[in-house]
């Protein structure tokens, strides 16, 4: 079996390095703040994107309320299954709601 904590912990360490670099950000100069600015903006969608693959891969539900997409969560347990519920838009679906792919649909 495929060993996940290298790969979480990876993410977890650029997550903490993207907030850092964001207070150095503010004490640059005007003009190379704002390159600094727009490239850490790119840095933490990418982020937010491999994020969402990799729970995509492990089976999460996401919804698509935003992009990147959010990463459902378990919000109880349902008759037949669980109920989830988006942390953007508070969305909650049940097993019922789900179309095959899993991926919650805006309504």
């Amino acid at each position: 079996m495929f060993d996940l904590k290298p790969l979480f912990d990876g993410i977890s360490i650029l997550s903490s390095l993207v907030s850092s670099v964001k207070s150095v950000v503010d004490m640059l100069p005007k003009k190379e703040k704002e390159v600094a600015s727009k490239q850490l903006a790119e840095a933490e969608e990418k982020l937010k994107i491999a994020q969402t693959q990799i729970a995509k891969e492990l089976g999460y539900t996401l919804c698509r309320c935003t992009w990147p997409p959010q990463i459902m969560l378990h919000a109880g347990d349902a008759e037949y299954g669980e109920k989830f519920r988006c942390p953007a838009c508070h969305r909650l679906i049940s097993p019922d709601d789900m179309p095959p792919s899993g991926n919650c649909r805006s309504i």
